[in-house]
């Protein structure tokens, strides 16, 4: 924008060098000023075109005498190879007879047995990961939250319903990298317009809130996760709730 306010064109400077300096056309403003070029451009000169460089001429091939065809040589005469009186081949070594089983009378053990192939069991199935059942997990979303396999979930799916930090800890007290902090309720229009509060029953912290009673039927008002069922809770209007699962509304 400019180059283009100028006749003979403009420059972004930091300071103005003249009084027809203007802002709001260099970005970003302050501290840009937007200058006019003092000195129209030179007109370059017109450049003439290089001339061809003749291709050098090829000099004429020499051409090639006649050579002499070789004398001829007579071929040699072949010689018959010596004959090789043969050797006789040895006589062939003969395995032992396999072993037969003896007669009815003797022991059961000393009698050659068929090796029997065991029936085909299959393999045991593997047991699927299971993740912990973080108290911290419960903690960052007291609406009802759990531990949930990364690899069961999409990058979208992550990004809408999974905390970022490191949250799902085992018994001893480690992290667990396979696994991921997710809530499990978000609010819809229906539920907001009460001012109430989307809740997983099974996983809520219900001592935390204060509740009157819930819609746990009307699945409308709320938006659930994946595996999940949510209720939309009301909170008290001048009375006073409880700290436990409230009836239903």
């Amino acid at each position: 924008e400019c180059s283009l306010h100028f006749t003979f064109g403009g420059y972004c400077t930091l300071e103005p060098v003249s009084q027809k300096c203007r802002r709001k056309l260099c970005k970003p403003y302050p501290p840009c000023w937007c200058c006019p070029n003092q000195i129209p451009p030179p007109v370059p000169s017109p450049v003439a075109a290089p001339q061809p460089v003749p291709s050098p001429v090829a000099a004429p091939a020499p051409i090639p005498s006649p050579v002499p065809a070789p004398p001829h040589v007579p071929s040699p005469v072949p010689i018959p190879p010596p004959v090789s009186t043969p050797v006789p081949a040895p006589p062939p070594v003969l395995s032992p007879p396999p072993p037969s089983c003896p007669p009815p009378s003797c022991p059961p053990p000393s009698c050659p047995t068929t090796p029997t192939t065991p029936s085909s069991i299959p393999p045991p199935t593997p047991t699927p990961p299971v993740c912990p059942n973080s108290d911290c997990c419960r903690a960052t979303y007291l609406e009802g939250g759990s531990c949930t396999l990364t690899s069961t979930l999409t990058k979208p799916e992550k990004t809408k319903w999974c905390s970022g930090s490191k949250q799902c800890l085992t018994k001893i007290g480690t992290f667990d990298p396979k696994c991921v902090c997710c809530k499990n309720c978000k609010p819809r229009m229906g539920c907001k317009k009460m001012k109430g509060k989307c809740v997983d029953p099974a996983t809520v912290n219900w001592a935390y809130f204060n509740f009157v009673c819930c819609y746990y039927d009307d699945t409308a008002k709320c938006l659930a996760r994946k595996g999940s069922d949510c209720a939309c809770c009301k909170k008290p209007n001048g009375g006073q709730g409880g700290h436990n699962k409230p009836p239903s509304c």
